[in-house]
């Protein structure tokens, strides 16, 4: 089992099989074997527009026109079978996306020709009726064969289990996974009537429907994370891979965890190019006298070297136009680049902690760390900046907690989280359920156990999202606001050029 992160490079090869099969044949008992390319991108959040980053040398990387340019040169380069399938969380986290509820990110996908797409936990944020509009506006499969209803065993509705495709005469079945992870990440409301199944369990009846239809290729979509790291493989991605009998799935077209990875996990090649449309995942199978090898690679998505597509233009000016003048407006100016990093600086998250805190006028403030979607440069930094940072649009609420309660909540929160006016102290060696040590105020003094505070957080939290089942039980002020708004509000009231000190909130135990 090995798993690689790459950017641009061949990550995995294997092709040693064919070529002893090509070399043992006799040539007039030679067949050319079935060649598919399987192009393959995940977690695009709504990232129409080019964006400059950190690592990206000064140039534009991902936007609709690149991902559109650069995914018809991989067909054109291929001259073979090619399908594009997506790994999911389409469309949540830009303006342009947002304002219609994903539908421009639909009108995206259905030009460029996706093929399938997993159904991603975001996917859900504005609701079931939501999903199933745009569903009914795609014309790709949208699928997520491990999704049951509670009251009644059968799928919903939105989650189709597979799409039968042909291409160039090659059959390929293509299977939707869901992570189990969804009710974590949406509010509880929207998640409770369905059942998220994991592992081969929940997909055995699928492959055996899909191979009783004799296809060349069998590829899984899956909206779920995990890696390998110095040899130890975890995640749900390679549990299902692991899971999965020898010979029933060719590859995974991963997603869900943001980060580029490719690997091999139990002979099944795993994939996943990066988020926000900023690669492309390259994966050529190649089947013959039922043996199937593959190569791989990753093709980063560069805006500045292509040749941009009238009609592309044309279906999303309508998106864009509402958006951009909104997005244009400048809030401030910031003198460093702050990151959404979980253990480098994390001044981002802990501004937007003090935001809600200020807004709210409590003692705490708490925001978690899968709610800061993006980085702010340095230099001017507009509204559509701030828009991709805290894309949810999610509302600030206070809660009434005691200093036990405050004490077992961020004892049972993640590490990573962002927090105003309280100071931790945690152990990573630890397992994740006990890393934190010691909490106490800012100044240092304690928690008193038998007294009252106010905890400002966002109602996602507020409701028992990310596991956070105790804040549902806790007496509550909505006040109303986006926390969008409220750290707008805050960062004008800091003066501009702002510059954020290092202030440590957290003390990591050696």
């Amino acid at each position: 089992m090995a798993w690689f992160r790459m950017a641009g490079r061949s990550c995995r090869v294997k092709w040693l099989p064919l070529l002893v099969a090509l070399l043992t044949t006799p040539v007039w008992a030679q067949e050319f074997p079935v060649h598919l390319r399987v192009l393959a991108t995940h977690d695009l959040h709504g990232a129409l527009q080019p964006v400059v980053y950190p690592w990206s040398q000064e140039r534009p990387i991902g936007g609709a026109q690149a991902i559109n340019w650069t995914v018809r040169k991989l067909t054109a380069d291929c001259a073979c079978a090619t399908i594009h399938v997506d790994g999911g969380d389409l469309m949540q986290g830009t303006l342009e996306s947002n304002l219609m509820n994903g539908a421009a990110t639909v009108v995206f996908f259905n030009h460029l020709g996706l093929d399938a797409a997993a159904v991603g936990n975001h996917e859900l944020d504005w609701g079931v009726d939501t999903l199933l509009q745009r569903q009914q506006e795609a014309r790709y499969g949208w699928l997520a064969a491990n999704v049951f209803e509670v009251a009644t065993g059968a799928r919903p509705t939105w989650a189709k289990p597979y799409v039968m495709l042909e291409e160039n005469g090659v059959r390929i079945a293509v299977i939707g996974y869901a992570t189990i992870d969804t009710p974590a990440t949406l509010r509880p409301s929207v998640t409770a009537p369905y059942e998220f199944r994991s592992g081969y369990a929940a997909l055995a009846p699928v492959l055996d429907e899909v191979w009783s239809q004799s296809p060349d290729f069998v590829i899984v979509a899956a909206h779920a994370g995990g890696e390998c790291l110095d040899d130890v493989c975890k995640g749900e991605i390679v549990e299902l891979a692991r899971s999965i009998p020898a010979g029933r799935a060719h590859m995974i077209a991963g997603g869900h965890d943001h980060t580029a990875g490719q690997g091999l996990v139990s002979g099944i090649p795993i994939v996943r190019a990066g988020a926000n449309g900023t690669a492309i995942a390259v994966v050529d199978l190649y089947k013959m006298a039922d043996v199937v090898t593959f190569t791989t690679e990753n093709a980063t998505v560069y805006a500045d070297v292509i040749e941009e597509d009238t009609m592309l233009a044309a279906l999303l000016a309508p998106f864009e136009a509402s958006a951009a003048e909104r997005a244009a407006r400048e809030v401030t100016t910031l003198t460093d680049t702050l990151t959404s990093d979980r253990d480098g600086d994390r001044r981002l998250g802990e501004l937007i902690a003090d935001a809600l805190r200020a807004a709210a006028n409590a003692d705490v403030g708490m925001q978690n760390n899968g709610g800061v979607r993006a980085n702010l440069l340095a230099g001017p930094v507009t509204y559509g900046d701030l828009f991709r940072v805290l894309p949810f649009d999610n509302k600030l609420v206070t809660l009434t907690v005691t200093g036990s309660q405050l004490h077992a909540l961020v004892m049972q929160a993640s590490p990573s989280y962002y927090y105003s006016n309280l100071h931790i102290v945690y152990d990573p060696e630890l397992e994740p359920s006990g890393q934190i040590r010691n909490v106490t105020f800012a100044d240092g003094s304690p928690l008193k156990p038998d007294a009252q505070y106010t905890l400002a957080t966002v109602d996602f939290l507020a409701d028992g999202g990310d596991g956070l089942a105790l804040l549902s039980t806790l007496p509550r002020e909505p006040i109303g606001l986006s926390n969008l708004d409220v750290l707008i509000t805050y960062i004008q009231t800091l003066g501009k050029p702002l510059k954020l000190p290092v202030n440590a909130r957290r003390t990591r135990l050696p």
